[in-house]
């Protein structure tokens, strides 16, 4: 395999030269005095020189403390480490025995000196050179502060799965509809596997075994080879896998095609479709980011193998990023491509003079691939790739500027790149503004403790017309005491995806089997909701908050806002509303048009245009693709055919969510008790905000074919449903019973389908709030407690072993915040001081209005209205709320000194 990393055997004697090689010149640390981690001192020299020609040997390391104490060393290293070397390749000695990295806060020197194969004693070595430089000061995690903090407003960092064993690559599946049992994403394990994670997060092996040679090695430093970059093929589900091999000592790259006949659990067959067996690989400079292009070709980086010379040389694979077709076989129309000297790595060039091009992502917004790479000193570099490009690196302390769209200060270890895109995952759910942007994991010094002042981050770029760019600026950074840092990212259906490249607890060791997978959300607290619409311009009038779903005026859904009333809508980030003028009454079920229909994106929409100013009747908020049956599309008629299962949410062909049934294929549809669907024949692509979606169709409980007007034209498929279906049984099974907005008791039979005390398990649909408690108002009306209470949001919840676990009487569930007077708050006792009148809803701490959260000291409640108020909200989570009291209609005149002044959740409704 590779070199000692302590020694190397002298060959028999050259011809005895005239004089010493040069006297290194050290490129890392950069300058004198530099700043650099105690746990990764990256120690690098410019390419060796010998005036007479010989060639380099080995070389020795060591680091001097500032009293002049030898505390490590590496003597006499061959193989890659003679020009770079990390403080894994050597060992610790004196003051310093026993260490893994240099203390904080402390003056040190590197020195380094060349061997050259000439044999003679008194010439073969160079003279020392030396640098001096100083180790960062430790930083400590913030007092009671998460292990990951968000750095700006509105995002939540949350763990989704764990037990990887380095895991440096997340590669989504295309179009994936949120199927538990269907893979949502991949995870490359450096020490060679695969894992698949599925829609409900579980994991499983997808391919083993995949290094012929043991990869084991010390962190920073030779440990850091084996399985890097992947890609899904959308057209097959085919995965690729970059990675190394083992040949005759040496560590080669090669990239293979994995095939599944499961449906992408597990790969049933692969097959290399590149060798380069000429070009030997080094410590992280290795293989790395694949990607399939906007034009179907499979783009691959490699780093220089810590030989820069070879990023200029285009008869090497080095220092490049290549392009090929998905059979390895190298596309007549790049840059470099000439078959007529026999097919080589310059036929296989897009772009050359890379250094570490670790990270890589198209953006969709201008159809060109970014790359991030590390680089000498603080020299990382941010660029975009351009097709026949030269990025300059050829050792040079300056070289990684050339076509830098942006270099980092000091070094931070930018590793991987995604974008936030509205044509890819409705950009993750992200805000608008952020549309475009890029997102860059920084790891930081490699497997250092605790927080860093550079890198274990995340970071977002924007992006300036002229193509420049602005930032960095932090989206998350690491807070923990421990290890873990950030590799991979990618963009997923529900936020962005990143891993954890270590376990935290330092017990585990760098490739301990516990490193995690993390997902940044946009969640604005207190978020009204997926869409407010307004009975006025600029978010003025009357208002009513919409879950995922259908609202029908002729159904009552546009009550609190008002049918034929809306002139200003604000749709959240990771949704979309289709707005139409029409209601499904007047014959129009089933059949007939729902007239001018509108499509909206995420934002603030003031005005929703004079053709549809205070017309609207029906309003479809489209969420995400969400698990469930209540709608089937069929491509045959009569229900025949492919088909695909959907459930609450909306599904647009322009987006990859139809490819089940096919593109604009749909010719009939099922359409379950309970639920409703509007499907369109065009989606965003006729125009985002002003265009026409329509002709839209509303279609309820049944089975149809869509008619000769719609038929293999649909390329929209908004779905309607229950808010909340509750079970009896865990495993979402047994009695089942359906729940719209509304507050629900046992007491007068509300729970009679599921049972009382019996729901076990339930499913929330997006936008939707819940509230949960195990009594009624049995006994408790207007006063005593209702708890246990928890509140709840969207998604799959399961009781098993809670305390709520067959012990729910009561169940409120809304939306978000409407207008109108179903209770009056008052902030005094009798009705006195500030009020707010609040409309059928959910109000927590910031929709309280004058009254303000913790300031409710007495209420009203109107005829057939209910009431539930809590002191705590769903900024909780999924966790206790009370205590909670349920109103009745009535005056209140004092809600007690056990919740007064301290209410922050009203729940209303009938």
């Amino acid at each position: 395999m590779m070199a000692s990393p302590l020694a190397t055997a002298v060959p028999a004697a050259a011809a005895l030269a005239a004089g010493a090689p040069d006297a290194p010149q050290i490129t890392e640390p950069g300058v004198d005095n530099m700043l650099v981690s105690a746990a990764d001192v990256h120690m690098e020299t410019a390419p060796f020189h010998d005036p007479d020609g010989d060639a380099h040997l080995c070389s020795d390391w060591e680091i001097r403390t500032g009293a002049g104490e030898r505390v490590w060393y590496s003597n006499c290293i061959g193989g890659t480490q003679k020009v770079h070397i990390h403080l894994g390749d050597g060992i610790f000695e004196g003051s310093h025995a026993g260490r893994a990295d240099l203390v904080p806060d402390k003056d040190y020197e590197l020195r380094v000196r060349f061997r050259d194969n000439s044999g003679d004693p008194g010439t073969e070595w160079s003279a020392w050179s030396e640098r001096p430089f100083r180790t960062a000061t430790e930083r400590k995690p913030l007092p009671d502060a998460p292990q990951w903090i968000v750095k700006q407003p509105g995002y939540r960092v949350e763990e989704v799965a764990g037990g990887f064993q380095l895991p440096v690559d997340i590669a989504m599946t295309p179009g994936h509809t949120v199927d538990p049992a269907k893979p949502l994403f991949y995870v490359s394990e450096l020490y060679g596997q695969i894992k698949v994670v599925r829609g409900d997060f579980s994991t499983g092996t997808y391919a083993k075994n995949l290094l012929n040679f043991d990869p084991t090695g010390d962190f920073p430093g030779t440990g850091e080879m084996g399985v890097t970059g992947l890609a899904v093929d959308p057209a097959t589900g085919d995965l690729f896998a970059a990675m190394v091999y083992e040949d005759d000592g040496d560590i080669l790259p090669k990239i293979v095609r994995f095939h599944s006949t499961d449906g992408g659990l597990t790969s049933a067959s692969s097959n290399t479709i590149i060798r380069m067996d000429k070009e030997p690989q080094s410590a992280s400079h290795q293989i790395s980011n694949l990607s399939i292009g906007p034009d179907g070709k499979l783009y691959a980086h490699m780093g220089d193998g810590m030989d820069p010379a070879r990023a200029q040389d285009k008869n090497s694979y080095r220092g490049k990023i290549l392009r090929m077709n998905l059979d390895g076989s190298a596309p007549s129309d790049n840059p470099f491509y000439d078959s007529g000297d026999g097919i080589d790595s310059h036929d296989y060039i897009f772009a050359y003079g890379l250094r570490n091009p670790f990270g890589g992502a198209w953006r969709a917004t201008d159809g060109k691939l970014y790359e991030v790479e590390n680089g000498p000193g603080a020299n990382d570099r941010f660029a975009r790739v351009d097709r026949g490009a030269d990025y300059g690196w050829d050792g040079g302390a300056t070289d990684m500027k050339n076509r830098a769209l942006y270099n980092w200060t000091s070094t931070h270890a930018p590793v991987d790149i995604t974008f936030a895109e509205p044509g890819v995952h409705h950009a993750s759910g992200f805000p608008e503004d952020t549309w475009g942007h890029a997102f860059v994991s920084e790891s930081g010094p490699t497997y250092a403790t605790g927080p860093q002042d550079k890198g274990k981050r995340v970071v977002e770029f924007g992006f300036i017309a002229d193509g420049s760019v602005t930032g960095p600026k932090t989206l998350v950074e690491y807070n923990g005491g421990g290890k873990t840092t950030v590799a991979g990212i990618t963009a997923g259906p529900d936020g962005i995806y990143f891993s954890g490249l270590y376990p935290d607890s330092a017990s585990d060791g760098p490739t301990g089997k516990n490193a995690k997978i993390y997902r940044v959300r946009y969640v604005p607290q207190q978020a009204d909701a997926p869409v407010v619409a307004y009975a006025d311009r600029d978010f003025k009038g009357g208002f009513q908050s919409f879950g995922a779903g259908v609202a029908d005026a002729s159904k009552g859904d546009l009550a609190a806002v008002g049918n034929d009333k809306i002139s200003s809508l604000r749709v959240a980030p990771g949704y979309r509303a289709v707005v139409c003028a029409d209601d499904s009454a007047g014959g129009r079920t089933n059949a007939g048009n729902l007239g001018l229909c509108r499509y909206y994106g995420a934002g603030q929409h003031n005005y929703v245009g004079a053709d549809l100013n205070d017309k609207p009747s029906l309003i479809s908020v489209m969420s995400a693709p969400t698990q469930g049956t209540g709608v089937v599309a069929y491509r045959g008629a009569d229900g025949t055919g492919p088909a695909q299962s959907l459930g609450v949410g909306g599904y647009e062909a322009s987006a990859g969510e139809l490819s089940q049934v096919g593109d604009t294929l749909t010719s009939s549809l099922k359409v379950a008790e309970g639920y409703r669907a509007v499907v369109c024949k065009n989606d965003r692509s006729a125009g985002l905000n002003t265009g026409e979606v329509g002709p839209c169709r509303f279609f309820g409980p049944g089975q149809f074919n869509v008619g000769t007007a719609f038929d293999n034209q649909i390329a929209l498929i908004a779905v309607g449903g229950p808010a909340v279906t509750a079970f009896s049984d865990a495993g979402f099974a047994g009695n089942r019973q359906a729940f719209g907005p509304g507050v629900y008791e046992a007491k007068p039979g509300q729970l009679a389908a599921v049972g009382n005390d019996a729901i076990t398990s339930f499913r929330v649909e997006p936008g939707y709030h819940v509230v949960a408690c195990n009594n009624d108002s049995t006994g408790r009306k207007n006063t005593g407690d209702l708890g246990p209470c928890h509140t709840y949001g969207e998604g799959n919840h399961s009781l098993a072993g809670q305390p709520l676990d067959n012990g729910i009487s009561l169940l409120a569930v809304q939306a978000g915040p409407s207008s109108g007077t179903r209770v009056t708050v008052y902030r005094d006792r009798d009705f006195k001081g500030a009020s707010a009148k609040l409309g059928p809803g959910v109000f927590q701490s910031g929709n309280l209005g004058a009254v303000g959260n913790d300031q409710t000291s007495s209420l009203k409640v109107a005829s057939g209205t209910r009431a539930v108020v809590c002191r705590h909200d769903s900024a909780k989570g999924a966790a206790a709320i009370s205590p909670c009291r349920f109103y009745a209609p009535g005056d209140h005149k004092y809600v007690g000194s056990d919740l007064n002044d301290d209410i922050s959740l009203i729940i209303t409704g009938s």
